[in-house]
């Protein structure tokens, strides 16, 4: 019987911060260019986390 090696996706979620912008494009552009667009993994987990990026951001409009 052959073997297969299986490996899981993770996601989760990390707030990115608010953003002044003109629409929300503009604000995930900007969400993208700042210092806080990485992921940090300990050193526990990041023996068993391969490459941890973040896939895509999600954009709210902040209500006043």
């Amino acid at each position: 019987m052959p073997k297969y090696q299986v490996y899981g996706v993770v996601t989760g979620t990390k707030y990115i911060g608010e953003f002044e912008a003109n629409n929300k494009e503009e604000a995930e552009q900007i969400a993208w260019d700042s210092e806080n667009s990485h992921v940090s993994i300990c050193y526990h987990c990041s023996k068993e986390i391969d490459e941890p990026q973040i896939e895509k951001l999600v954009v709210e409009k902040v209500e006043d």
